[in-house]
């Protein structure tokens, strides 16, 4: 029979191709899976060999069982030799030598094939070709000098503990320069392009907690743009748009990644505009700022409100998280979603509703998008909705 008959060798393939694993992995475990056959064939030959040639004897040290010959047979070949139990027939000894023999070679095999698959597992690990398994993990698409930024502020503000995955296309050696430079946060290394699908189920964004596309400044504005919207293209299907987040170079690219649902887009030279008006306004506002996206201690944050303050005035709800302690009141952020095409057609639809809804639903300009409504110091008489959620400074 041939081997795709086997059905040892059909179930390493349907485990291969779940948790992907390579070619030379499934060699490798093929290999050690079969030196374990063998190991437990030889203890059991061993065992019911030794057993056959010695339960006659009448001494303390007899092998006057199967599972005595078991035992032997486990103590000999790890070479433990404890000496309780032995053979002393001729017959006997000849197993234990073959024993012996045979399986100090069959145990080092063993042991190698061990060592080779950990080695081989961590020397991927550090080229970046190894698939992650992580969870709730923050990928980094790209590289650029917002990326050293980034890693720096993660230590400023004490938070090493979170995992983050650097998928780029640099060198091992680069990889180490950063684990040296930054040797209390947890990263891990993809190497590839984020452009490509693969790469980015390598870095499992699927149960990341974040995607963060960063710029590629190498490349002229208009083309780093385009690369930048192709990643987010390629990540917005394998996890949540809401987890996307995009540095673009030129504002008016902003409406090709809201077409697709991503409303997370940052442009240093528009924000930091608005900053610098902001500064003209005021002397101080730019320090503040700063000090402000800065500091470790102190943070903006969105919160669910409760139920019994939906239909309040704003001022109460101010004066309630101020007391209790919890932070400043800045603001409210609703969050207003579009009517769904799920929503329009039922379930039992004619067959032209249903060319409609597929047609509709292939358009960019029906796609469904989540628009943010951000009041900052709203009128204390404001009414508080179901679709508020709170602007805390903590």
């Amino acid at each position: 029979m041939g081997s795709r008959s086997n059905p040892l060798l059909k179930k390493l393939r349907q485990t291969a191709r779940k948790y992907n694993l390579s070619v030379e992995n499934q060699r490798l475990i093929l290999r050690f899976l079969w030196v374990c056959f063998f190991i437990v064939i030889l203890l059991i030959a061993s065992s019911v060999l030794i057993w056959l040639f010695e339960n006659r004897g009448q001494s303390a040290n007899t092998i006057s069982s199967f599972w005595d010959g078991i035992w032997w047979a486990i103590v000999t070949i790890t070479t433990v030799g404890y000496g309780d139990k032995f053979p002393i027939t001729f017959p006997g000894r000849v197993v234990g030598l073959i024993l012996i023999s045979i399986g100090f070679v069959s145990l080092s095999v063993f042991t190698g094939l061990v060592a080779s698959l950990f080695v081989e597992d961590r020397i991927k690990g550090a080229k970046g070709l190894k698939q992650l398994r992580l969870h709730n993990h923050i990928v980094l698409c790209g590289w650029n000098n917002t990326a050293h930024h980034f890693l720096r502020a993660l230590v400023e503000k004490k938070l090493e503990s979170i995992q983050v995955c650097l998928l780029m296309n640099e060198t091992p050696e680069f990889f180490e320069s950063l684990e040296s430079a930054y040797p209390t946060l947890s990263l891990s290394f993809v190497r590839g392009e984020p452009t490509q699908e693969d790469m980015l189920k390598r870095a499992a964004v699927g149960t990341a907690d974040q995607i963060i596309i960063l710029a590629d400044h190498s490349l002229n504005p208009s083309s780093a743009d385009d690369r930048s919207i192709i990643v987010a293209s390629a990540s917005h299907f394998l996890a949540s748009k809401d987890k996307i987040t995009v540095q673009l170079i030129n504002i008016e690219n902003r409406l090709m990644l809201q077409r697709i649902g991503i409303s997370r887009i940052f442009v240093w030279d528009d924000l930091g505009a608005s900053l610098l008006v902001d500064n003209i306004l005021d002397a101080n506002s730019l320090n503040i700022f700063t000090q402000l996206a800065k500091s470790p201690d102190v943070h903006l944050s969105t919160c669910v409100i409760r139920e019994d303050f939906v239909g309040k005035q704003y001022g109460e709800l101010f004066s309630y998280i101020y007391e209790e302690g919890a932070g400043i009141l800045i603001g409210l952020i609703a969050k207003e979603s579009q009517l769904e095409l799920d929503s329009i057609f039922a379930d039992n639809t004619s067959a032209i509703d249903r060319f409609i809804k597929s047609t509709l639903s292939k358009s960019h300009s029906m796609i469904s998008e989540e628009k943010n409504s951000i009041r900052i110091n709203p009128p204390k008489d404001s009414i508080i909705q179901d679709s508020d959620q709170a602007i805390i400074l903590k």
